[in-house]
């Protein structure tokens, strides 16, 4: 049984004043401000090459593929199940370590996208290739970011910073989320809204302002969570508004960039499962379940699965932590269903919970349990990149097709 800490939420209008007073005193920034400068971290991995995050390799591979007309063969290639076993040499397990694989003889298609990689990111290798692939897809730990110096902003934090660098989060997002879990508990349902206006903010910086309101970018919402007591506390349609803008971010294969903190920016639902994280250990006033950084105490630490124990976050793969997070959102939202809660609609946890009854999580079609889980999986991942890749004209129709079929197909043949 998962052990957290459940706190009364506020309850009357008062207590919530209070709350998000208090918010916008920690977070200590208004809706206008500027986003900090990008601090660098740099890895043996990113050594040498200054664009190494930036290289889209699953967008490359598949309209390679697409091109030849051979994008199913692609896809239908491998399995979740098969890739994992692959690329970790080994059954998956929380803590597994990425094996250092043998490659195979290259494509006319691999060659094709390592030479347009190329252009943006200088010499590719079929090596490089591979270790993208495997950082996108969730097989990573914290590793680097372990060993990476804590940038000046965030060295007031005594809990999560690798998972906040690694999410890419602000620094006063992370504060004002670290004050609402102290206050509401729940740390998956907090990082939700914590992504969401991290998202809200980025598109809001590299939008100019006269199209804000076109494309329904609401710099107020933003105020309302940094700033109240300029702007006012959050209402009902914000959290509304915040968890219809994460779907889309969550739900959306997104071309590769640098984050804020200088390392390669993860997919959404292992973001938000990485600031989860860092809550949960705010709660729980660091990583118990560690006997070192980046070492699990295997006397308390959990296994996933069934063991619905805590990681040891800082060595599990962003997979596994994902995994974590699902068994504890559906834990943490399902629990306010029925009469009982209906009657304290009004209180701010309450308000948190009802948006994301209907959200998708990232899942394609509609959203169920299982599919919560296989959010992650290679196959949810090919059917993003498609969309992605029709969206922007870069793939046909008939490929788009033979994909999805290829896609199915695959699942099915899973199961058996």
């Amino acid at each position: 049984m998962i052990q957290h800490r459940r706190r009364r939420p506020p309850a009357n209008r008062s207590k919530r004043r209070f709350l998000f007073a208090a918010m916008a005193f920690a977070a200590g920034a208004s809706a206008h401000a500027q986003e900090l400068p990008a601090v660098s971290a740099d890895t043996s991995l990113a050594a040498g090459h200054p664009h190494w995050w930036d290289a889209d390799e699953l967008t490359s591979l598949m309209q390679e593929y697409a091109v030849d007309g051979l994008v199913a063969h692609y896809v239908g290639a491998s399995t979740d199940a098969s890739y994992a076993r692959y690329v970790l040499g080994a059954k998956e397990t929380p803590y597994s370590d990425v094996a250092n694989v043998k490659l195979g003889a290259s494509s006319p298609q691999l060659n094709r996208a390592m030479a347009m990689l190329s252009i943006a990111s200088g010499p590719v290798t079929q090596r490089q290739v591979h270790e993208w692939k495997v950082w996108d897809l969730g097989y990573t730990k914290l590793g680097p970011i372990l060993a990476a110096p804590v940038p000046d902003e965030l060295k007031e934090f005594k809990e999560g910073v690798p998972h906040v660098m690694k999410a890419g989060l602000d620094p006063d997002i992370y504060k004002a989320s670290l004050l609402w879990t102290d206050v509401l508990g729940h740390p998956t349902i907090v990082a939700n809204y914590a992504l969401a206006l991290q998202v809200l903010r980025d598109k809001l910086a590299r939008t100019p302002r006269a199209l804000w309101y076109e494309r329904n970018l609401r710099v107020d919402v933003m105020g309302r969570f940094l700033d109240a007591t300029m702007n006012g506390n959050p209402t009902h349609s914000d959290f509304h508004y915040l968890v219809q803008l994460l779907d889309g971010e969550l739900s959306t294969w997104r071309p590769v960039k640098t984050n804020r903190y200088g390392f390669r920016q993860l997919a959404g639902p292992f973001r938000v499962a990485h600031i989860a994280a860092a809550l949960n250990e705010r709660l729980n006033h660091g990583s118990y379940t560690c006997a070192r950084p980046g070492k699990p105490d295997y006397s308390v630490a959990g296994m996933g699965g069934e063991d619905t124990r805590d990681l040891c976050f800082s060595a599990a793969t962003d997979r596994a932590i994902h995994a974590w997070y699902v068994g504890r959102w559906i834990l943490e939202v399902m629990a306010f269903g029925g009469e009982a809660w209906t009657a304290e609609l009004q209180n701010e946890l309450a308000s948190m919970v009802v948006p994301l009854l209907a959200s998708s999580q990232g899942a394609v079609g509609r959203t169920t349990y299982d599919q919560m889980h296989g959010v992650t999986s290679l196959e949810t991942n090919h059917l993003k990149v498609a969309n992605y890749l029709l969206s922007e004209a870069r793939m046909s129709t008939q490929q788009g097709d033979a994909l999805v079929k290829a896609v199915f197909t695959s699942r099915c043949e899973a199961t058996r």
